[in-house]
């Protein structure tokens, strides 16, 4: 369909933010260009009605004048066929045509509710006049021309979202057609690599290592740890797949007995560093959470911390009744690192150590859907703290 969006909502918002841009330059240079065509329309009317306003004030004039010769006679009639008024020196009302009182005389033009006035000043003061006033109406500026341009107006308007929407979409096709592609990719390749992770762990698990030697002990535990690594790297791409479509199942959880499950499956990992975990958790903590976020949070702030931290250096890990803290003896962050660290994608440390940079983007999007505040505190060179507060 024509307006539908794609499903991906990156693109979906460049789309918008594209439309929305597009939209606002167009219809503010719209505008810009009405406006400008309005006012050179009432200068050009102006100069119109000032034309023939100029011809009956000479008419006037004349008639003021044969009226003052022959007022004794009674042979001259003020004109009434055009709205005007005349004024003495003093300003005070001689004669008038129209019924509103003009108090203004040192402007030659002005307007005034739905009129425009133009003012002479006469050089003779036949009768005592001093001013000429000749009252137009403007009623064709205010209504004739606003009105058409607003139909103009919302009509370019339409325009332009029909338009902005076809050249966005034909424009943004190709990119589309490839995430696309990419993400029907990445979908077949994690769902490939489900089955092979779990049966390297699940073997791994049965192999009964008191019968090996020291030697295959450790090529045993290596491969654990890089099997537990790429079932942490499924488990986040599932997560970055699947959590738009799929509804939280929150529960009450003891989330006590979920993080030190958590732990001691990444303490063949930290034992590969030699890090040592020190431990202060809280017994029977409750929260009301999706299990498989949780784990994806808990997974990814101790993940970072060993992947991040020294070799023989320590992770200090705190759980109270409100709050969750992460402590390690890493490389640290400086405060533009810490500023981008939830933008998916962005490594910020691309030399020392792997990863897809989608760890934080992960935490970031669970936190906010359960209102979960997190502040992290990190220094280059002595470590980073993670607090989650809840």
């Amino acid at each position: 369909m024509l307006f539908e969006l794609p499903k991906n909502k990156y693109i979906k918002k460049t789309i918008l933010n594209v439309v929305i841009v597009y939209l606002f330059t167009s219809i503010l240079l719209v505008f810009a260009l009405s406006f400008i065509y309005i006012q050179n329309q009432k200068e050009q009317f102006k100069d119109l009605q000032s034309e023939q306003t100029n011809l009956e004030a000479k008419h006037i004039k004349e008639q003021l004048e044969i009226l003052h010769d022959n007022l004794i006679n009674e042979i001259a009639i003020y004109p009434r066929d055009i709205q005007s008024a005349i004024y003495d020196i003093d300003n005070n009302l001689i004669f008038s045509t129209f019924p509103q009182i003009i108090t203004k005389f040192n402007k030659k033009y002005y307007c005034k509710d739905n009129f425009s006035y133009f003012i002479y000043q006469l050089d003779t003061y036949y009768l005592g006049a001093a001013y000429l006033v000749i009252q137009k109406p403007k009623e064709y500026i205010l209504k004739g021309l606003v009105l058409k341009f607003c139909i103009g107006i919302l009509l370019v308007i339409l325009f332009l979202i029909f338009t902005s929407f076809i050249i966005v979409k034909i424009l943004i096709k190709p990119l589309t057609d490839n995430l696309n592609t990419l993400d029907r990719f990445i979908k077949d390749t994690t769902h490939e690599l489900n089955t092979p992770i779990s049966a390297i762990l699940n073997n791994i698990e049965m192999l009964d290592l008191t019968k090996l030697d020291e030697k295959n002990k450790r090529k045993i535990t290596r491969i654990k740890i890089g099997a537990s690594t790429i079932s942490t790297i499924y488990d986040d791409l599932s997560f970055l797949l699947l959590h738009d479509k799929q509804k939280s199942n929150n529960l009450n959880l003891n989330i006590s007995n979920i993080l030190y499950d958590r732990i001691e499956y990444f303490k063949a990992i930290s034992s590969s560093k030699n890090i040592i975990f020190h431990i202060d958790i809280q017994s029977n903590i409750y929260l009301y959470i999706d299990k498989q976020k949780l784990q994806r949070v808990f997974d990814n702030l101790i993940s970072n911390s060993i992947k991040y931290s020294y070799i023989n250096s320590n992770i200090y890990i705190t759980l109270k009744e409100n709050n969750f803290i992460i402590k390690d003896e890493g490389i640290g962050m400086d405060p533009e690192e810490i500023k981008d660290i939830f933008i998916r994608y962005k490594q910020l440390n691309k030399k020392n150590v792997g990863g897809f940079g989608i760890g934080y983007s992960i935490i970031d999007t669970i936190i906010k859907e359960y209102n979960i505040d997190i502040d992290i505190i990190s220094q280059k060179e002595k470590g980073t703290t993670v607090t989650l507060i809840w």
